[in-house]
């Protein structure tokens, strides 16, 4: 029996099989005895948990140490090797269950709930700071009322005295900016390599013999080395950062009970935030009253249509985040209706804090060339080291005065380093970018522009980067026909090109539509920009692109009345002045509750009744448009002497069915086929639902070798570690996936042994572009945080430029393989030089300062040359290289044996 008591004498661990229940801790890794890698259910965010598990050592002494991280839900044990790992397993159960939260248990009883207390508060720890953490509160699953009397606020507002007080015992509502790269930095990491590192070591023995000359010379090298990939990163870096837009700097809040405008970083917990189309959300917020409020949440969550928000939404603490329509989120932007909402977490506390705190817990890993790099400097460094062994032991042996050999032991050190390597492999790579930024692809590290050649899987994020992020019209089911919009806007039914005008229920739906609708025209007829929702703007821009004057046939019917979206109401109606007495009514919304106001339907010019059998034939087409992961709208009007809601609802017309999706960037399936034939598989990774992810990921061609295997990534939290490394390997769609999902999902995949590159333009994309071995963020349409976590930016948001970057990074590494074999046959030649010369007594043939000579000029230029050949004809129809691969094969060696 464990007893634990120093911090909790509630709890006793029996070191005995668990009871059943849910198991909450499950290794990971546990690559040597005595550590392990665990995955703690209830972990994430719950400082309590880490407090608990970080206590045990102290009470259970087979425990040496545990480092709980409540942003990952990991931690790491190291235990006695000694102990059984399952029993270790046992006492964190144990712990997991006793100070864990609550969590559905389906097979838990009376009995096996009680055997452990619940949340005993260490005694040392009275008050948790994080059980008052506004982020860990479920406010979405509070009332207005509970949440206004948790933060003493009102309808009207904190005073002036309250939020001023609140301001300096909060903090400024700020983001913790990234950390970035100081100069001095980005410096010193170019002398941080093997090969660099024994140049040095080369010099300081040079110093200690005499040998200052040669010193002078190994490390003017290093710096000239050093100088040329500080100037390219930094330069690199430069003009990533000169990508950051300004941002919105200014909030509207109700102070004192009335309107204001503040400054964003003095929001506090417990102001009004006052809602428009096109506010930027300043903090996290619980909604107090809505009027069709919708946001673009996509930044944060992926999901590409703007969501629907409602204060009398009732949530769950279970609820996830997408699904929270009662909650804004800072980083948003309110794109249609108006609302309030009373602020519950500011700065760091917010949801986008959260993931930024989560991207600084990731580290980013070598890249192939760096580990191949610093494993063959290692080689070296020993072969030599051997080399100056045998040789000075020789030499002393046959008794030569032992500084004379010294002195040659160095010569030979010098002969086996290649240092021209260092100073080869840097300007390549720095020439690499200077090609990649000439095509508007800007390299953050040198590093990293080969490593685009070795990535084996690329993950793509779908909204906004396989996507454009825009809502566009696609298809239209009139009563009379099907009618097909092409990408730039040309109507086509029965296979020809059609004039809208041609057909009156297709006029009369794009009337409708443009009518029904709140999106506000900028400009004149003849140079018109669209201000409103995506879903809006998309049907307006179909009427124009139709040819009608949107803003004369407005003008013709004034807008009198708008019957707003609402709770229990999915459609919207306006109504107009016809003239003539009569108000013309326009309506679209939810297919079946519009038709279901519908009496008629139009057979040409004119109105029939609308019978079953039609009605039955509306709604199959609405399910098979659905089942194309469209947004489908249904379009409906009719006239009426009586403005009220219900007799404007009645006795319509129907007009037909609209299909919207998310379009596809301009050839993005012939790149996806491209990455194929370079031999990279491609796996797409979005916040959407399953049935849109499936549509687009047909629409890619992302099945080109095997079946669509789709996840749906909320069940993620539930597989075990290694049946996940398995599911990613054969899985090419991901969806409904949340940030630390992301993150999972490009370990998994790095864990099976894949080269990963993430590319990704939201917040949500910031940790999974931080761990992957390659992150590619968009430089236009990107956020700051995706920019200044990645290896790549795409100034112009052009993934096209990705297979020239795998291009050129696949090309890069072969041209320095090649100029390494020359190098080190060159250095075998001298090294068999010095030792045949030693052998035979014939002293030191070359001196230190005649084979720098050699190495440094007649051998770099070569090699120069040899790494500027460009990309061969077969290099993109290659598999990628096998990161575990040496940079030098076995057949390679030999040739540099005979050569």
């Amino acid at each position: 029996m464990t007893t634990v008591q120093a911090a909790y004498p509630a709890i006793e661990i029996p070191a005995a099989p668990i009871s059943p229940g849910i198991i909450r801790v499950t290794v990971i890794r546990s690559p040597v005895s005595g550590r392990a890698r665990v995955r703690v259910r209830g972990l994430y965010r719950c400082e309590t948990l880490r407090l608990a598990l970080e206590e045990l050592p102290r009470c259970c002494p087979d425990l040496r140490s545990v480092e709980a991280n409540p942003l990952t839900g990991n931690a790491l044990i190291l235990f006695d090797p000694q102990q059984s790992l399952a029993e270790i397993m046992v006492v964190l159960e144990h712990c997991a269950r006793a100070y864990g939260p609550d969590l559905p248990d389906p097979i838990a009883t009376p009995e096996t709930r009680s055997v452990a207390p619940r949340r005993a508060t260490p005694r040392h720890h009275a008050r948790v700071p994080g059980d008052k953490d506004p982020a860990k509160e479920p406010w979405h699953a509070r009332s207005p009322e509970e949440i206004l009397g948790r933060w003493s606020s009102q309808a009207g507002g904190l005073s002036t005295a309250v939020a001023a007080d609140r301001l300096s015992r909060h903090g400024q509502n700020v983001l913790t900016d990234a950390p970035r790269r100081s100069p001095i930095a980005m410096f010193l990491e170019q002398f941080a390599s093997p090969p660099v590192a024994l140049l040095g070591l080369s010099a300081v023995v040079s110093v200690a013999t005499g040998g200052i000359a040669d010193a002078v010379v190994i490390l003017g090298v290093v710096v000239i080395n050093a100088v040329i990939g500080y100037v390219t990163e930094a330069q690199a870096e430069k003009t990533i950062h000169a990508l950051s837009h300004i941002g919105p700097t200014h909030a509207a809040v109700i102070r004192d009970g009335r309107k204001i405008s503040i400054s964003i970083a003095e929001v506090v917990p417990g102001d009004i935030l006052d809602l428009s189309p096109g506010s930027y959300i300043a903090a996290d917020a619980r909604l107090l009253s809505s009027n069709q409020l919708s946001v673009d949440e996509s930044a944060l969550t992926g999901e590409s249509l703007p969501v629907v928000k409602s204060h009398g939404f009732a949530g769950t603490a279970e609820t996830p985040l997408g699904d929270r329509r009662n909650m804004l989120h800072r980083g948003t932007v309110v794109t249609g209706g108006s609302g309030r909402a009373v602020v519950v977490a500011t700065g760091k506390h917010t949801e986008i804090g959260f993931i930024q705190s989560l991207v600084g817990e990731v580290r980013t890993p070598e890249t192939p060339l760096q580990r191949q790099l610093d494993a063959m400097g290692m080689q070296l460094a020993m072969l030599s080291g051997g080399i100056c062994l045998v040789v000075f032991g020789i030499g002393v042996w046959r008794g030569v005065v032992w500084l004379e050999m010294l002195k040659s032991a160095i010569s030979l050190a010098v002969a086996a380093v290649p240092e021209g390597l260092p100073t080869v492999a840097t300007s390549t790579l720095a020439l690499g970018i200077r090609e990649m930024q000439r095509r508007h692809v800007l390299i953050r590290q040198l590093p990293a522009v080969e490593s685009l050649g070795s990535v084996q899987t690329l993950c793509f994020d779908k909204t906004g980067t396989l996507t454009e992020n825009r809502m566009r019209v696609v298809s239209i089911q009139t009563p009379g026909c099907a009618v097909v919009l092409s990408a730039n806007g040309d109507f086509f039914a029965r296979g020809r090109s059609i004039r809208p005008t041609e057909m009156p229920a297709l006029a009369r739906l794009i009337d409708v539509a443009a009518l029904c609708s709140e999106v506000k025209l900028n400009g004149d007829s003849d140079r018109t920009e669209l201000e409103g929702s995506p879903t809006e703007t998309a049907l307006v821009d179909i009427a124009i692109r139709a040819g009608r004057d949107v803003h004369n046939l407005r003008g013709r019917y004034p807008l009198l009345k708008t019957v707003h979206r609402a709770e229990g109401r999915p459609y919207m109606a306006t109504v107009h002045d016809r003239g003539d007495g009569e108000y013309r009514i326009a309506v679209k919304g939810s297919p079946a509750e519009v038709l279901a106001m519908c009496e008629y339907r139009l057979e040409g010019r004119e109105r029939v009744c609308l019978d079953d059998e039609w009605r039955t034939a509306v709604l199959e087409q609405n399910q098979q448009m659905a089942g194309q992961a469209l947004r489908v709208l249904g379009l409906a009007d009719g006239s009426s002497s009586d403005m009220s809601t219900e007799a404007v609802t009645r006795r319509l017309t129907w007009l037909g069915l609209v299909g919207m999706e998310d379009g596809i960037r301009p050839g993005m399936a012939a790149l996806i086929s491209q990455f194929h034939e370079a031999g990279i598989d491609t796996v797409m990774i979005t916040g959407d639902q399953s049935a849109t992810a499936f549509s687009v990921g047909q629409r890619l061609g992302l099945n080109y070798d095997k079946a669509l295997e789709i996840v749906d990534s909320t069940h993620l939290d539930k597989l075990d570690p290694q049946l996940l490394r398995g599911i990613v390997r054969d899985t090419t769609v991901f969806a409904r996936v949340s940030p630390a999902h992301k993150l999972r999902i490009v370990q998994a995949l790095q864990e099976a042994g894949r080269v990963v590159a993430m590319t990704g333009d939201g917040i949500n994309d910031g940790p999974a572009l931080k761990a992957a071995d390659v992150g590619v963020a968009m430089g236009a349409k990107g956020t700051e945080v995706a920019r200044s976590v990645a290896d790549v930016v795409l100034e112009e948001d052009d993934l096209h430029t990705m297979i020239i970057a795998v291009q050129q990074g696949r090309t890069i590494y072969r041209n320095i393989r090649k100029s390494l074999q020359y190098l080190l046959s060159s250095n075998l030649s001298e090294i068999e030089i010095m030792l045949i010369g030693t052998a035979i007594g014939a002293g030191e043939v070359l001196n230190p300062i005649q084979l720098l000579w050699i190495n440094l000029i007649t051998d770099i230029l070569p090699a120069l040359g040899l790494a500027l050949e460009p990309p061969e004809s077969d290099v993109l129809r290659e598999r990628p290289r096998d990161p575990a691969e040496a940079i030098l094969r076995r057949s390679d060696l030999l040739r540099l044996v005979r050569q």
